[in-house]
């Protein structure tokens, strides 16, 4: 790869940026870096949508400040990841700003060879990590010492230490070091702002907004496509896709998202790697099917991946799930959902994975089990039948057990609800259920979808109980 060009700046004259739509928590962290001698630019995403006038969904940041500068300068942070750590720097329970010290590039990259993995993905697989971590450690006991108490109000300043959110607890130590001891196995390769830039995705995520100035500085020409409102990968899409065929999907999801044309170099590009997602880790692509139902942008993300050849990819059955059609035809009750999706999406409701996942495949579902009733003259077990249909699709996007048990049983109550329609009651004891709202609020989407008004619930007797009876316990004797 060449070496960094030198940068387009924009100062605050020329660009709609505004501290009033930056996050106040982003900002304390910006500032508090560029008081004590580090740059402090916001990176990435938030800048593309502030840029257009968007509401960013989060605001990363870049400093050349190092995880151990860093983890000085915020006693409210903790760093995650092993190969390239990042630090999170928490404003709550769930609330995190992500700070990245700036990455270098490699000396193969100078020297032409193949790109390693970009800045964002190993971002993306820190993240991964912790969830991982989170999933096998146990939250520390109420009664453990915290090294930084003795501290005072005046040293925290404008941030207030707040507790990491169960961090794994391999032993005392480890917890109160905030994750330092990961600093032992990083690849620390860090550098300048121009080389992180060189190493994101997509020009339009390459640009930084700079604290000091309140200007917006571009390394990467994504201030120009931003202006041709037009889709580019930095640097050659082949060598880009090759490296990491994940770039492919989210390539596809901006360009739904905001509405842009995908520049033709890209789009052959993934043409020719699209069969190479199936290289890839099954966690990291789920991850990006999740982003693209909750993004506000599904119906049209997913019909780029559609088009582009990468949805039957990530998922066989997709024909079946998602029917194709033609452009200015009327859309398929499957793409309706999605439809519906995004606009509550954008009114602020949050889904679950497991919703998300029964939204698309628990009516094709419904309408095989009703193939096979018939077929077999009413004697089928429908929710054996259910799992076999479920259970191959789930297998290969790699779904965690948890939300595959859960969609299992928002999907198959769908048939039960479906009597509301008919004027027929719900039994009883299913209102009780823990995943009945999420089945109703599924089924609700549902009836919009096709036009129709939602049914009352009637909710009749507590179903058939077993007849037999319970033998009482003989009384022990001493």
């Amino acid at each position: 790869m060449p070496a960094p060009p030198d940068a387009r700046v924009l100062p605050r004259s020329e660009h709609n940026i505004s501290r009033q739509h930056i996050d106040p928590d982003a900002l304390k962290v910006l500032y508090r870096l560029h008081r004590n001698g580090f740059l402090g630019y916001m990176v990435g995403g938030g800048v593309r949508d502030l840029l257009l006038g968007r509401e960013p969904k989060d605001f990363d940041i870049g400093t050349d400040a190092t995880p151990e500068q860093i983890l000085d300068l915020f006693r409210n942070s903790r760093v995650i990841g092993r190969r390239f750590p990042i630090v999170h720097v928490m404003f709550g329970r769930h609330k995190v700003m992500e700070v990245a010290t700036f990455r270098a590039l490699d000396e193969e990259d100078e020297n032409g060879g193949e790109l390693p993995t970009d800045q964002d993905t190993l971002e993306e697989e820190a993240r991964l990590e912790e969830e991982a971590d989170l999933l096998v450690g146990a939250a520390p006991n109420d009664d453990d010492d915290d090294d930084d108490d003795d501290e005072t109000e005046d040293e925290v300043e404008d941030i207030s230490p707040v507790e990491p959110a169960a961090p794994p607890r391999r032993s005392k130590r480890r917890y109160n070091d905030r994750g330092r001891h990961l600093l032992e196995f990083a690849d620390q390769r860090y550098g300048s702002p121009a080389e992180d830039a060189m190493r994101r995705d997509l020009t339009i995520n390459g640009l930084f907004y700079d604290i000091a100035d309140f200007s917006v500085i571009d390394y990467v020409g994504g201030l120009d496509d931003l202006e041709a409102r037009r889709i580019r990968t930095i640097g050659n899409p082949d060598l880009r896709f090759a490296s990491d065929p994940v770039r492919m999907i989210r390539a596809l999801r901006h360009a739904g998202r905001i509405d842009f044309e995908i520049d033709e170099e890209t789009w052959e590009a993934i043409d020719r790697h699209r069969e190479s997602l199936q290289e890839c880790s099954k966690a990291r692509i789920l991850e990006e099917f999740y982003r693209d139902l909750r993004g506000g942008a599904a119906l049209p993300s997913l019909r780029l991946m559609q088009e582009s050849g990468v949805l039957p990819v990530l998922l066989p059955s997709s024909d079946e799930i998602l029917p194709r059609f033609a452009e200015g035809d009327e859309l398929p009750l499957a793409w309706k959902r999605l439809e519906i999706l995004d606009r509550r999406v954008a009114e602020g409701e949050v889904f679950s994975n497991a919703f998300l996942l029964a939204m698309l495949l628990a009516y094709p579902m419904i309408g095989a089990l009703g193939n096979l009733n018939e077929e077999a003259g009413g004697r089928v077990d429908s929710g054996r039948l259910a799992y076999r249909y479920l259970k191959p699709i789930t297998t290969h996007l790699g779904v965690a057990r948890r939300d595959n048990e859960r969609l299992f049983l928002i999907a198959i109550s769908q048939r039960r609800l479906g009597l509301c329609r008919e004027g027929q009651p719900v039994p009883g004891f299913f209102r009780n259920k823990p995943y009945f709202e999420e089945a109703h609020r599924l089924f609700a989407l549902d009836m919009e979808a096709r036009g129709l008004e939602v049914p009352p619930l009637e909710f009749g007797g507590r179903g058939r109980r077993s007849r037999r009876r319970r033998r009482r316990r003989r009384p022990q004797t001493s």
